[in-house]
């Protein structure tokens, strides 16, 4: 019975280590993934308001400069329909009904970025917008 006790508790004390080192894998992957939140914490900060309804978002293009971190007050300004927002760096916001908002850090720029509304059809149905990024040498 000792001996019985001392191989699980072995297995117990490897499963514990694997589950520890699998999720300081996964931290270490989310600081080097370079999502929406890479990028230098002192950069400095636009936030734009953007109304999204009738199938469109307004402002549908947001001009900003390089280096700049863009924060995105997204309102559902449609009487009737749900709408999100989502951004090609992988930033994206929730659902919203009618009259919500949030914001949404989509992180610092440095490239053009396309968004789009993710609810069935309205990106074919054109409700997207496009992030450009200025002042950047262009190859």
């Amino acid at each position: 019975m000792t001996r019985q006790f001392a191989a699980d508790s072995t297995r117990a004390g490897r499963r514990a280590g694997l589950a520890i080192t699998g999720l300081v894998v996964l931290a270490l992957a989310g600081c080097a993934s370079g999502g929406p939140q890479a990028g230098d914490p002192d950069a400095p900060v636009m936030t734009v308001q953007v109304a999204a309804a009738d199938m469109r978002f307004t402002p549908d293009v947001i001009e900003v400069p390089t280096g700049t971190r863009l924060v995105i007050e997204l309102t559902n300004a449609d009487a009737g329909d749900i709408h999100d927002l989502v951004i090609a760096n992988h930033a994206k916001g929730q659902r919203l009904r009618p009259g919500e908002s949030e914001s949404i850090d989509v992180g610092v720029i440095t490239e053009d970025l396309d968004g789009w509304c993710s609810v069935g059809g309205h990106r074919a149905m054109g409700m997207v917008m496009t992030v450009v990024a200025t002042g950047a040498d262009t190859p």
